[in-house]
């Protein structure tokens, strides 16, 4: 398996569609060795694989080794299986929430799709209206992408931080405790202290280092960069005057 599962189709595939378990053979867990005796009866080849719904129906299982392809093919037939299909009713309550979602991410309000999303994830089973609704998660998660990259593109260009952090205020609106939340949390207190920075540097005396201490403390992060001291235009040189000596061929020196 450990050269099976780092294949990119087969791990996009598990990953939209079960969260893995790994269990010692030698010593698996009650539940475990018995969901496998019962539905891989007689099994001797290592790996033991298998497959269930969220309430413990067995979908789809094997032993001894697949390639990528045939895994593949396996989790593709699992996917079908009406073991993980939602519920007529599930499909109904979850298109309610796409409804109200889908008018949400016209206005921008992406507070009320994040809500519509949680609210779904808490019934189980596959269907449409529950794919279209992550969609509108992954648009708004490309939203606050847009805002940080903005905030950031503004203070590193030594823009007007207001607007920075206005940007990074309407993702921490929008997000509250989620992980772009906390991002946008992070970038407030970065801009912040690159103001106060600045304030420090219009200063006669200024302490050489701040920026290289505050990008320090945000390495790792996109805010690091916003620490970067800017470079100085350089001084436009001199224009020479019209007609002078060096670049004119026609003068004539001469008396009256």
């Amino acid at each position: 398996m450990e050269r099976v599962l780092p294949d990119p189709d087969v791990k996009a595939k598990i990953r939209s569609l079960a969260v893995g378990l790994a269990s010692d053979c030698d010593a698996p867990e009650r539940d475990v060795e018995k969901l496998m005796r019962d539905n891989l009866a007689g099994a001797s080849t290592l790996p033991f694989v298998g497959l269930v719904s969220h309430d413990g129906k067995w979908v789809a299982g094997f032993s001894g080794y697949k390639d990528a392809a045939a895994f593949l093919a396996m989790l593709n037939e699992a996917e079908a299986s009406p073991h993980l299909q939602a519920s007529p009713a599930v499909r109904k309550k979850i298109a309610g929430l796409l409804a109200r979602a889908g008018k949400s991410a016209e206005r921008g309000d992406w507070k009320t799709v994040l809500k519509a999303a949680d609210d779904a994830s808490k019934s189980y089973g596959r269907c449409a209206e529950r794919d279209d609704l992550l969609a509108l998660v992954a648009k708004a998660r490309a939203w606050a992408v847009e805002r940080f990259d903005e905030a950031a593109r503004i203070a590193t260009a030594g823009g007007d931080l207001t607007e920075a952090r206005k940007a990074l205020g309407e993702v921490r609106k929008h997000f509250g405790k989620e992980p772009e939340g906390d991002e946008a949390e992070t970038g407030l207190k970065a801009v912040q202290r690159l103001a106060q920075i600045v304030s420090v540097e219009a200063r006669s005396t200024p302490p050489k280092d701040l920026r290289e201490k505050a990008a320090a403390e945000y390495e790792g992060t996109r805010w690091a960069a916003i620490f970067a001291k800017q470079e100085e235009p350089p001084a436009p040189e001199p224009a020479e005057e019209e007609g002078s000596p060096e670049e004119s061929e026609d003068i004539e020196v001469g008396g009256g």
